[in-house]
């Protein structure tokens, strides 16, 4: 047995030796998936100025992805477009930011390309809610940014993330983890960064999968970031209003600034399947917008709509990216035609 333990030992002191030595050459022959993001030291992170590339979102597919040199999503041939002064500027999560698709076939693009006079900015990033919508948008009026409207688009996991992910200190977005945690993980990478990146690969690749398995999908009524509308097991009212007040906080931001302000909801699969055209979300956002929003872009009436004569699965397979809860090309053209049912200039 000593034998044993003692043949571990040498070959983990050798592995850890390899790494600290030459892990940072190793890693230059690794497949590396390309990130569009960038980490921001106000809220948390952003979009990588003046990058274009090809993302992979759906297995084998790719779409063509660009950003200016704001760090804000546009067409491709408008990447050197530069401007602090907006007429429109939408901020919502990955739907907004319209994941998965060409930029043309998103809804923001396609509002861009309809109010063709208007100068848009989409502020939208994967994996915001509204701690960060109030932190970015302070942060752009703080150094010169001006906007006549701003639309937020409240996703479903906002709840969610502002709850289990993020936190407001010191006028910063922090990551609800420890910061013992982080500091030991930061040392961890860069000390043995062959062995951090096998580490994320295998959990990534390997056990996410067997969570799958074990755990809720977005499809089911169990799915914490999803089922809180229809669902009284998840978040209650102190959680929700959490994300509620920095909504508020964003109105008075605004307000102070004499900018105009508009909400946007639409549903996961989760809520065709489970829920109705009167959801939690839509009473809620709906009583928020009282005296507040100049439109209430409701996009929950026209989807249920189609269920009178419309099986639900199909629904979702009509609208929706096929295993995802993200909006295809079809569902964000639905996104769009409820913006220009709504919205007057």
């Amino acid at each position: 047995m000593k034998k044993i333990l003692s043949v571990i030992g040498i070959c983990l002191t050798f592995v850890l030796l390899t790494d600290l030595l030459f892990g940072a050459y190793l890693l230059k022959f690794t497949p590396k998936k390309i990130d569009h993001t960038t980490i921001h030291n106000v809220y948390d992170h952003d979009l990588k100025k003046s990058f274009k590339g090809n993302l992979e979102w759906s297995p084998g597919e790719t779409y063509l992805f660009c950003s200016n040199k704001n760090s804000f999503r546009t067409f491709c041939d408008k990447m050197d477009f530069e401007s602090k002064e907006f007429d429109i500027a939408f901020i919502g999560d990955s739907f907004t930011e319209g994941v998965g698709l060409d930029y043309k076939d998103t809804f923001v693009g396609r509002i861009e390309n309809k109010f063709d006079k208007l100068k848009i900015a989409n502020l939208g990033v994967v994996s915001y809610s509204p701690s960060i919508y109030f932190t970015k948008l302070r942060y752009l009026l703080e150094n010169g940014y001006k906007f006549k409207r701003v639309i937020i688009y409240f996703d479903i996991s906002d709840i969610h993330d502002d709850n289990r992910k993020y936190r407001l200190i010191d006028n910063k977005i922090s990551r609800k983890k420890s910061v013992t945690l982080s500091n030991i993980q930061g040392t961890l990478k860069s000390t043995f960064p062959f062995l951090a990146y096998s580490s994320k690969v295998l959990k990534n690749d390997v056990f996410k999968k067997t969570d799958v398995i074990n755990k809720c999908t977005y499809l089911d009524f169990c799915h914490e970031k999803s089922s809180w509308t229809f669902n009284n097991k998840f978040f209650g009212d102190k959680e929700i209003s959490k994300s509620l007040e920095f909504m508020e906080m964003t109105y008075d931001l605004l307000q102070k600034n004499d900018i105009k302000m508009s909400v946007g909801i639409y549903p996961w699969p989760a809520q065709i399947l489970y829920d109705n055209s009167q959801s939690k979300i839509v009473k809620l956002m709906n009583n928020f917008c009282v005296n507040k929003c100049e439109f209430f872009f409701n996009n929950f009436t026209d989807f249920f709509n189609e269920i009178t004569f419309t099986e639900k699965e199909k629904i979702i397979s009509k609208y929706y990216i096929e295993g995802d809860v993200h909006f295809n090309s079809l569902g964000n053209e639905k996104i769009f035609q409820n913006f220009v049912k709504t919205f007057k200039n």
